[in-house]
């Protein structure tokens, strides 16, 4: 039976994509979660990482034995020379999260290819996934000038796969509805500055579930101040327009 290998940080799409390859593909996953100590929602990720299990074990034991033992990752990276021009060269283009570069780093140093990492459907013009769609992952190889800018981009993104660039966030609800999985999927995390374990509505991945119309995942104080943020930002940029 074939293994996926998936990045997986307890997050709303990469637990998508387990659910689906275990209760759907039924394929066994070998869960990679690759620790950064510097991470604020690290202990939150990682009890949602073990609340997941215990629910999927509840629900579908069966489909629970197909998930290997979680790859938890703990490493110096230290970025080498030709992922670090990449990523600056993303970054001149499009804003490419750090830690895109410590994966391919990880990537790099064990040899790994094909690794499934979760980013969800996004048509905005200035974000990263439309940038892959368009650059990388269905680039237009015979014209010269895409294979440039291909191989610039592929020291970073050449390991991975993506297997969920066509399913928005809701996309992914109701497909969770219609197969009963959204009790597993709202144990899923996704901010990056929680306080007293509740997500704190104003960083960038809160901002994102917000924008995204997942806004019902945040408590409903956090909630207003990532729509206060939201409206201040766009007041801001409307300024410098005029």
């Amino acid at each position: 039976m074939p293994t996926r290998n998936l990045l997986w940080t307890s997050g709303w799409d990469s637990t998508f994509r387990l659910l689906q390859i275990i209760l759907v593909e039924k394929e066994n996953v070998q869960p990679i979660y690759v620790i950064d100590k510097t991470r604020r929602s690290l202990k939150v990720e990682m009890e949602g990482i073990k609340k997941i299990q215990e629910k999927i074990k509840e629900l579908y034991p069966e489909a629970y034995q197909r998930i290997l033992p979680v790859w938890y990752a703990e490493e110096d990276l230290t970025i080498n020379k030709e992922i670090e021009e990449s990523s600056k060269y993303i970054n001149s283009l499009v804003r490419l999260g750090p830690q895109y570069s410590w994966l391919a780093q990880f990537c790099h140093n064990h040899n790994l290819s094909n690794i499934e990492i979760s980013n969800d459907k996004n048509l905005r013009t200035d974000s990263l996934t439309y940038f892959l769609m368009t650059n990388f992952i269905n680039a237009d190889l015979t014209n010269t000038l895409n294979q440039e800018k291909y191989n610039k981009i592929a020291p970073v993104f050449k390991h991975f796969s993506f297997p969920v660039t066509m399913l928005s966030k809701r996309d992914m609800l109701d497909i969770a509805i219609k197969n009963k999985w959204e009790n597993i999927m709202y144990l899923t995390w996704f901010c990056h500055k929680p306080r007293k374990n509740k997500a704190c509505g104003k960083c960038t991945p809160c901002i994102n579930v917000i924008k995204k119309q997942m806004g019902f995942r945040i408590p409903v104080v956090n909630r207003m101040k990532g729509y206060f943020k939201i409206y201040f930002s766009r007041k801001k940029s409307n300024r410098k327009l005029n």
